[in-house]
């Protein structure tokens, strides 16, 4: 936007938070709307325009909420002296004035506390009434509005006996409910007198309820135990004849009849508070009715155990499936029964019966499923899979403890990750490729696997991993397409716009709404220079795997000055531009190396260093550069810090024994090539070296041996059989030198340009030596 545009704009905006400011909020708006209008004529730019008008009218949200808070701060005042009514007018007109604001956020917070005033100015209007009502001695209305007042103050402040309005409402309905206890009691008592059972019960409950909900129960302990155990004698009368009227049809071998009273007793025992007399009614009842149960329920199990007692009953999933029927009608009768101790041992015989059956048919069916997913069939393994999922259901477990259930729910999860996998390794080696467009689809069609598993915390973290490929392959074809920088400048905006959101964010008066719209905002800016960062370091990772470091380089730290920026500088981003960008570094060093700019190689790693003081890769580079710079104690002293921080890096080792060996120190360079074939003795490098030194020592055995392990390792190791044979000679071995020369120079001829010529003259010589020797023994 141009100086003078803005300059205009700023006056605009200035005048109407004055008017803000002075609490004249409509003509504030008023000067806002002045503000969009000058903005809709002016600025061109529709970028500009949208961000412009966007902070305006948050400036416009924030105005009416002042606006809101005037006008209920009034209302508040108009409570306390008791005008309810004109109270209630004022918020229902600040809730009005809440219909303006288009920021849902805001405005669901206004109209939330708004509700909640209107609330509490109920709350006191209830109050008022009840206690002019309790004033005139007319209890039953006053406790009504009462119960009103505590109905609402609950739904806002649930059961939080700190609340004061909570508190106040039940000190007050207590101080009138102590004395009308015992009338609702003796109501209770005359209903039960009457024969108006339900009634009488209907009463008992509302008396317990209210001793319960208004007062502390360990001071009424008495008058309750006394309630429940008038509820108790009503259903134990109700009770007695039922029994009576069953066992009467036993005697006439009316089964069904008898069953049918007695199960209606049941019912009501289950009603009755816990009691000795519900004990007694119980056992009464238990002695009729489970025998009959029982008697039911023993065929079912034998029909069922008959058919577990099949051959090969634990394949076949009908047969599984029919036994569990018979077990599962046992069960139902069994719970029927009265509760006692033979009850609770016929369910968990039953139940036991129930889960092994379940259990033989679903070990079958898993050890059937693996056969398939080591066979890659995966559509037969999970459909077997879901049989067993269906016997695991019928198991007699809540379903949260069903371990098996479970497990099978796992186990149907892996085989799908193991589908899932093989399309992800599609899609990793479409991304090697370049073929971005590809490699996402296929991605897109793992995530759509994926809705096939369970929800459990491996699936989340599948999804989590193939959502971060899409998006970096994403990135990848942003880069490729030359349309980073478009994707970035976005991001610029992006960031500018939701810093002017800041600016204004800022600017709310209220304290608490200050800092959490200040908090949103700042997460999102994070959010976006989140996105920033992974754009920054798929264009240097691009640009380093075509050797253009240095510009390469310049992304990475762009990307760590990003990382800065943010309000909670994200840990994972800067270890991945770390890891990005060491690994480059050394890439680089690499390169220099061969090309002989040792110095340019050490300054990058020194760079690699910076980033992670601990990069063994580094001081192992710096210590070859020095190494070709013939500067060996100064890559002794790097390739030490390499081993010091990881005492296994083999290559550290080897170096640092070359490195002696430049300088003539023997017993250091064996010292070190020992500990190189320490920590791998698969080492044929190590042991070729070992060899060298004690050749360049003369010891001759030692060398041979050496030799002859690194050639064990590595068959193909051309210079450790050139150089065994070069100890044979020493040794004036001569045959043995040249059977070994012949073997290397096989490997590779460029070790036979020169000496190859001598060897043939010495083999012909040694023949020719062997010859004369052999005539003059057969002369003799």
């Amino acid at each position: 936007m141009k100086a003078s545009l803005l300059k205009k704009l700023n006056l605009i905006i200035e005048e109407a938070n004055a008017l803000k400011d002075k609490s004249k909020c409509q003509r504030a708006i008023e000067k806002f709307q002045d503000a969009i209008a000058f903005i809709e004529d002016k600025v061109k730019v529709p970028e500009e325009k949208t961000t412009e008008i966007d902070n305006i009218k948050n400036a416009i949200n924030q105005t009416y909420s002042v606006q809101i808070d005037n006008i209920v701060t009034q209302a508040i005042h108009l409570t306390s002296q008791k005008n309810f009514d004109k109270a209630k007018d004022e918020f229902q007109n600040a809730l009005r004035i809440c219909d303006n604001i288009d920021e849902e956020d805001l405005k669901n917070a206004e109209i939330d506390e708004i509700n909640k005033l209107i609330s509490e100015n109920e709350i006191e209007k209830l109050m008022q009434k009840g206690s002019e009502l309790k004033n005139q001695n007319n209890t039953d209305d006053a406790i009504e509005m009462f119960k009103k007042s505590f109905s609402i103050a609950e739904e806002i402040y649930g059961s939080d006996d700190r609340s004061e309005a909570l508190s106040r409402v039940k000190k007050e309905i207590t101080m009138i409910y102590d004395s009308q206890i015992d009338k609702i009691v003796e109501k209770g008592k005359d209903y039960k007198e009457n024969g108006q059972i339900d009634d009488a019960i209907k009463t008992f409950e509302d008396a317990l309820q209210t001793i319960e909900r208004f007062f502390d129960v360990n001071e009424k302990k008495t008058q309750i135990t006394s309630i429940k155990n008038l509820t108790n004698e009503i259903y134990s009368n109700q009770i007695k004849p039922l029994v009576e009227k069953g066992k009467d049809l036993l005697s006439q071998n009316l089964k069904e009849q008898a069953i049918s009273n007695l199960q209606n007793a049941v019912s009501l025992v289950m009603k009755m508070y816990d009691s000795d007399l519900k004990n007694l009614e119980n056992s009464l009842i238990a002695e009729v009715l489970n025998p009959i149960h029982i008697e039911r329920i023993n065929p079912l199990i034998e029909k069922g155990i008959e058919i577990t007692k099949q051959e090969k009953f634990e394949e076949s999933i009908n047969s599984i499936n029919e036994a569990v029927d018979f077990f599962h009608q046992a069960l139902d009768i069994a719970r029927m029964m009265a509760t006692s101790e033979r009850k609770e041992v016929k369910i968990n015989e039953i139940k036991a019966l129930i889960n092994n059956a379940c259990v033989s048919g679903i070990d079958v069916i898993k050890n059937d499923s693996i056969q398939f997913i080591v066979q890659k069939k995966y559509d037969e393994a999970i459909s077997d899979l879901y049989i067993a999922l269906s016997l695991a259901k019928r198991m007699v477990y809540p379903e949260e403890e069903n371990l098996e259930l479970e497990n099978l729910k796992n186990l149907v999860n892996k085989v799908y990750s193991a589908e899932v996998t093989e399309v992800v390794n599609k899609g990793n080696k479409l991304v090697e490729q370049k073929d971005y467009e590809k490699g996402i689809k296929t991605y897109n069609d793992a995530l759509t696997m994926t809705n096939k598993m369970y929800l459990t915390d491996e699936m989340e973290k599948e999804v989590a991993l193939i959502k971060s490929l899409i998006y970096e392959t994403e990135v990848k074809l942003l880069v490729g397409k030359g349309e980073l920088s478009e994707e970035q400048k976005l991001k610029e905006k992006e960031i500018e716009k939701l810093k002017k959101r800041l600016d204004y964010a800022q600017s709310i008066d209220d304290p608490d709404r200050r800092a959490t719209e200040m908090s949103k905002i700042k997460n999102l800016i994070d959010d976006v220079h989140s996105e920033e960062i992974k754009l920054l370091i798929e264009q240097g990772n691009q640009l380093a795997d075509i050797k253009k470091y240095d510009d390469a380089f310049k992304f990475y730290e762009r990307a760590l000055k990003v990382n800065e920026l943010m309000e909670s500088p994200d840990v994972k981003n800067k270890d991945l531009i770390k890891s990005s960008y060491k690994k480059e570094l050394i890439n680089r060093a690499k390169l220099e190396i061969d090309n002989k700019n040792y110095d340019s190689a050490i300054e990058n790693c020194n760079r690699a260093l910076d980033l992670d003081e601990i990069f063994v890769e580094a001081y192992f580079h710096i210590g070859l550069a020095y190494h070709k710079k013939k500067k060996y104690d100064a890559a002794i002293e790097n390739f030490q810090k390499a081993v010091n921080f990881n005492e296994k890096h083999i290559n550290s080792w080897n170096s640092m024994g070359l490195a002696y060996e430049a300088k003539e120190d023997y017993d250091n360079s064996l010292i070190k090539f020992k500990k190189a074939v320490e920590v791998d003795s698969g080492f044929s490098d190590g042991w070729y070296n070992l060899g060298n030194v004690y050749k360049l020592r003369k010891e001759f055995d030692n060398a041979i041996t050496n030799y002859i392990k690194a050639t064990e390792l590595n068959p193909e190791f051309a210079k450790a059989w050139f150089f065994m044979a070069s100890a044979y000679f020493d040794k004036k071995d001569y045959n043995s030198a040249i059977q070994y020369l012949e073997k290397a120079f096989k490997l590779d001829p460029n070790l036979a340009q020169d000496i190859n010529p001598l060897i043939k003259e010495l083999k012909s010589n040694l023949d020719k030596l062997n010859e004369n020797l052999s005539m003059a023994f057969i002369n003799r």
